[in-house]
């Protein structure tokens, strides 16, 4: 692609096209004013002072600390006296590490130092490929494996490269333009055109002569070569190290199969990881190149919601169609049911949405939504207009129950017919164990029971009917059973003989007497709501 010229500008600039790049170049603090014997001094990002010597070279009053990635230089010189750039072009499937090789190439500069490119907020960082495996990188950054189209560049956009941690080289790139270009053209780099003297990587080192022939040189450029070390992890942040020792010990396998595969780079080749973690070798490399490029962010990224797609909309439209039929009756739709089943909800479906729904559909539908087919239960219900004062006085006379007060509920059973009943027994193979129908009368009985509250212990009478002397006789066994508390409450249902005038009157002298006497206990009546049976001690 061409590269934009842009005389007003003091920094580099980069272009980009399809599958080839253009780019132009300029340092931050390039300048020619050491020619004309000047010597500026700026402020920088990192505070520290930086004075404009020979060719432009920036040099800092402070040493850099060794893996410590420096901020470039966020404020330009203001120094106009000349301007200075490169334009040249390269394919778009170069990598920073080739980038790098190219600006050095173009330069006349030996590449033995460490690099970063800082694009769009995320900083590439070259550390070198021999000793420098685990890094002590504080803030977040990738290896320079990466490829140019891949950063999503767009034209105007700029972007920085740091060469020189110790002296600080900084050059701004912009993205001039992005076009495509002949599939035979050759994707070889190269210089467009330029502006300025060439910039001296040691200005103190050559002769006078030697330096202004250094100056005077060409531009050139020339193959980067192939990518190296495509299958080898660049280097491994120090926190990063941390996580991958732990998923390394995890149970999960998938994490161990990746902390495997970045941790033991150094040591194996990918086939000899694969055999390791029993995978296949393009996977291992795809996670190889994953992190070299994304980081451990890459290796583990947070899962993506899956969308519902084409089915999965129809199914949910379907879904709230049928729970919306539910709702409403089966005689609006034409069928004689009074509730629904699921060949009637799919009918009904039919005629609402003109479209076949099967009747296993709509019963995965309404499993899924928590209904079930149930048959109807009867309950017993009190129509007592008395019912939550009565039940109140229950469970707050049994919450205050003294140690010396009793609750007793008392039921009946009966009448029971005196008869033989059919039961289990043992019965000699050849014998029929058998009850005759029609049995003679015997009479009958009835059974009068006082369950208690506290000692859960049945007291009981048997009676020849249910009736009020029946239950006299119960509350005076209970009496005679308990001599020595003070109180017996009693609960029972709301039957005739419950609350017949004899017993109430029986009751009162009963009372009277047992505390004139001062001895024994006096009984009192809790009653239970009308037709509330399930209080009792059935």
């Amino acid at each position: 692609m061409q590269a934009a010229q842009n005389p007003g500008a003091d920094t580099a600039t980069l272009c980009f096209r399809g599958s080839d790049l253009s780019l132009r170049t300029t340092k931050f603090d390039a300048s020619e004013a050491a020619e004309d014997g000047h010597c500026r001094t700026i402020k920088g990002a990192d505070s520290g002072r930086r004075k404009i010597g020979e060719a432009g070279t920036a040099h800092l009053t402070h040493p850099q600390t060794p893996h410590t990635i420096p901020r470039p230089v966020s404020e330009r010189s203001r120094i106009r006296t000349s301007q200075w750039y490169w334009d040249f072009e390269i394919a778009d499937k170069t990598t920073l590490e080739q980038l790098a090789t190219i600006i050095l190439q173009i330069l006349g500069w030996s590449a033995d130092h460490l690099y970063e490119f800082k694009i769009k907020h995320c900083c590439y960082v070259n550390f070198g490929n021999e000793d420098d495996y685990v890094v002590d990188a504080k803030e977040g950054c990738v290896s320079c494996a990466m490829p140019m189209h891949l950063t999503d560049f767009n034209s105007g956009d700029p972007f920085e490269f740091t060469f020189d941690f110790g002296e600080l080289h900084t050059f701004r790139l912009t993205v001039v333009a992005i076009y495509p270009v002949a599939l035979k053209r050759s994707s070889i780099p190269r210089v467009l055109s330029y502006r300025g003297k060439n910039i001296l990587q040691y200005p103190g080192v050559l002769s006078r002569q030697a330096a202004c022939a250094a100056r005077s040189r060409q531009p050139t450029v020339g193959p980067p070569g192939r990518p190296k070390d495509r299958w080898r992890i660049r280097f491994v942040r120090q926190e990063d190290k941390r996580q991958l020792v732990e998923w390394r010990e995890s149970n999960d396998k998938r994490l161990w199969q990746k902390a495997v595969t970045v941790l033991d780079n150094r040591s194996l080749i990918p086939e000899e990881i694969a055999k390791k973690v029993e995978l296949p070798v393009d996977v291992i490399q795809g996670w190889i190149t994953t992190y070299n490029r994304q980081g451990l962010a890459g290796l583990n990224p947070p899962r993506k919601k899956r969308s519902p797609g084409k089915k999965g909309a129809a199914l949910e439209r379907k879904r709230k169609a049928v729970l919306g039929l539910i709702h409403s009756r089966p005689q609006a739709f034409g069928i004689n049911r009074a509730s629904w089943n699921r060949a009637s909800l799919a009918t009904a479906y039919k005629q609402c949405y003109g479209e076949m729904i099967s009747v296993s559909t709509v019963g995965r539908i309404i499993q899924k939504a928590g209904y079930k087919i149930k048959k109807t239960r009867r309950v017993l219900s009190s129509p007592d207009p008395e019912y939550r004062e009565k039940v109140d006085l229950v469970l707050s006379t049994l919450r205050n129950l003294q140690p010396k007060e009793l609750f007793f509920f008392i039921d009946e059973l009966g009448p029971l017919r005196v008869k033989k009943y059919g039961g289990r027994g043992f019965v000699h193979e050849k014998d029929a164990h058998t009850v005759p129908q029609e049995q003679p009368n015997k009479g009958s009985v009835t059974m009068s029971g006082a369950l208690n509250a506290t000692t859960n212990q049945v007291s009981w009478l048997y009676s020849g009917a249910k009736d009020t002397q029946a239950m006299i006789d119960l509350i005076e066994i209970l009496f005679n059973q308990h001599p020595f508390t003070s109180r017996i409450y009693l609960t029972w249902d709301a039957a005739s003989w419950h609350k017949s005038g004899l017993l109430v009157e029986w009751l009162d002298a009963f009372n009277v007497e047992t505390s004139s006497s001062r001895f024994g206990p006096t009984i009192h009546l809790v009653p239970l709501p009308t037709s509330c049976q399930f209080f009792g001690c059935n």
